[in-house]
C-alpha cells in the first residue's frame, strides 16, 4: 500500500497483508490479523484495540481519527442472525458496546458513518439481488439506522423497498424501487441513489426531511457534506461530476462513472475514484474546492510529481 498526499506525492508504503482502512486526516491505519491494530502512516505499530476478536467485517474510522467503530456478534450468534452489536473504541480507551443493531433475519448489518462531532453511527444493511432474475447482480441498500454514540438509541431508521427477492430467483417476483445509500463523513447528510430511475434524494439526518432531488447516482460527499461526487447520463454518455447538492451547481466534470469518493478533512477537497463504463480504463483524481484537479492514479500506475 503506497502512502501518498493530496498532491499526488508518494511519501512511502506498508504491507497490503491485514491492511484495513486509514483514519480520515491518513496518519494512521487499521491492520487486521489475530489482533485489530493500530499503526502509523510509516507501518509502526501505536497500540493495540482490545477489541474481542470475534468481531465481523471491516471496521470504521471516526471523523476525529482516534476513534473506530465496528460491528460485533456475541458467542451465541453470528452474521446470520442479522442483529449485531455496535462497538466504540480507541487507543485511549476500553471499547464499549453502543446498543444493539441490525435486523433480525437480514445480511449482517456495517457501519456506513461514525461521527464523534455529531454523537452518532450510521448503520447499513446490504443486499446484491439480480435483475432481471439470474442477470446483473446490483449492491442495494436494504435498511438504515442512525444511533446516538452515547445512549444507543435509534434515532432515526428506515426500510427501503426490496420487492420479492426470493421471487425474482425464479422469475416471478416484483423488482423492488431500489436504492443505494451514501452517508456525509459527519454523519449529517444521506444520498438515496435509485438503481434504475437515476434519480437521488437528499436527506437529513436524523430528521429524514429530504432536502434536494437530482439526477444521477452519489459516490460520496465532502468533509463538511456539502458536495458530492456524482455519475449522471448526458446526452447518453456518463460523467463524474463533482457538484454542491443544494444548488446543484457544477464544480468539476469528467469521463466515466464516479465509483467512489474519498474527504479531505477541512476542505471541499474529494478523491474520486471512476472508471469507463466498459471497464478498461480506471483512475483517481483529485478535485479541489475550486474546481481544478489532477489524476494521481492511471490503471495502477501513480502519477506522482
Amino acid at each position: 500500500m503506497l502512502e501518498m498526499d493530496w498532491l499526488g506525492k508518494v511519501h512511502g508504503s506498508v504491507s497490503a497483508q491485514g491492511f484495513s482502512g486509514s483514519s480520515p486526516d491518513g496518519s494512521r491505519f487499521l491492520r487486521v490479523t489475530d489482533h485489530l491494530t493500530v499503526e502509523d502512516w510509516r507501518g509502526h505499530s501505536l497500540g493495540q484495540l482490545a477489541v474481542d476478536p470475534t468481531f465481523y467485517g471491516m471496521p470504521t474510522w471516526a471523523d476525529d481519527s482516534r476513534h473506530v467503530c465496528g460491528i460485533g456478534f456475541s458467542s451465541n450468534t453470528g452474521p446470520g442472525s442479522g442483529t449485531a452489536s455496535l462497538w466504540i473504541g480507541a487507543l485511549s480507551e476500553k471499547p464499549r458496546v453502543v446498543g444493539t443493531v441490525g435486523e433480525a433475519g437480514s445480511d449482517p448489518p456495517g457501519v456506513a458513518a461514525c461521527s464523534i462531532k455529531n454523537n452518532r453511527a450510521i448503520v447499513t444493511g446490504t443486499l446484491m439481488p439480480h435483475w432481471p432474475p439470474g442477470g446483473t447482480r446490483y449492491l442495494i441498500t436494504s435498511y438504515i439506522q442512525v444511533i446516538n454514540l452515547s445512549t444507543g438509541a435509534i434515532e432515526y431508521e428506515h426500510q427501503y423497498p426490496l420487492g420479492n427477492l426470493g421471487g425474482q430467483l425464479i422469475g416471478t417476483g416484483q423488482r423492488g424501487d431500489w436504492v443505494l445509500v451514501a452517508v456525509s463523513p459527519d454523519g449529517g447528510y444521506l444520498a438515496e441513489s435509485g438503481v434504475f430511475n437515476g434519480k437521488t434524494i437528499i436527506r437529513e439526518v436524523p430528521t429524514g426531511r429530504e432536502l434536494a432531488s437530482f439526477p444521477g447516482s452519489v459516490a460520496g460527499f465532502s468533509w463538511d457534506g456539502s458536495r458530492v461526487a456524482v455519475s449522471i447520463n448526458v446526452g447518453g454518455v456518463t460523467e463524474s461530476h463533482v457538484i454542491t447538492w443544494a444548488d446543484q451547481r457544477l464544480t468539476w466534470r469528467g469521463s466515466g462513472i464516479a465509483q467512489s469518493a474519498v474527504a479531505r478533512p477541512g476542505s471541499s477537497d474529494l478523491l474520486v475514484s471512476r472508471s469507463s463504463v466498459a471497464g478498461d480504463w480506471y483512475d483517481q483524481v483529485v478535485v479541489r474546492e475550486d474546481g481544478t484537479s489532477s489524476v494521481v492514479v492511471m490503471n495502477g500506475r501513480v502519477w506522482s510529481p
